[in-house]
């Protein structure tokens, strides 16, 4: 079974990688943005329990004090409602098919480490939710020139809303 974890800030503490990522589609002349939140994602695969990916979320993923995590699309719902905002592009970027992730085996062995077996897998990915008023055609923009390298990532997008 895979488990998809979600990583992503606290609506009160600072996204660091967010608020880089505003200034750097600012700076692309995009106006209408208002504020970029990033997920972190994981994708375990492996014969784990859900205590085990809690474990694995608790003491290695996140950190409790500025972050929350959940499992598949909980925390994109989460950082919408949080943000007041009725809508938002969603981005997903994804490693290309044999591209090392090297984040991914790292995660591996330190859930190895932790103790845990029958992970077979870790596979990562960043979502970004670009709230405010940004048509299509800029969104392929920001995914082209700032979120995704298309040597070595693919990337998606759509418009989700909060409710």
């Amino acid at each position: 079974m895979a488990w998809i974890v979600e990583v992503g800030y606290k609506k009160e503490a600072t996204d660091p990688v967010g608020f880089l990522t505003k200034k750097e589609i600012e700076d692309l002349g995009i106006e209408g943005v208002k504020d970029v939140r990033t997920i972190n994602t994981y994708i375990i695969d492996g014969d784990i329990s859900e205590d085990d990916v809690k474990k694995i979320c608790e003491e290695l993923l996140s950190d409790s004090q500025i972050q929350h995590f959940g499992y598949s699309d909980e925390n994109v719902k989460k950082l919408i409602t949080e943000h007041g905002f009725p809508e938002a592009w969603l981005v997903e970027v994804t490693f290309k098919p044999g591209v090392t992730d090297a984040v991914g085996l790292s995660t591996l062995n330190a859930i190895e480490i932790m103790g845990i077996d029958g992970v077979r897998n870790v596979s990562t990915g960043e979502k970004y939710l670009i709230f405010g008023d940004v048509s299509e055609e800029d969104v392929e923009k920001i995914c082209k020139r700032i979120l995704a390298n298309e040597l070595i990532q693919n990337y998606s997008y759509r418009k989700i809303g909060g409710k």
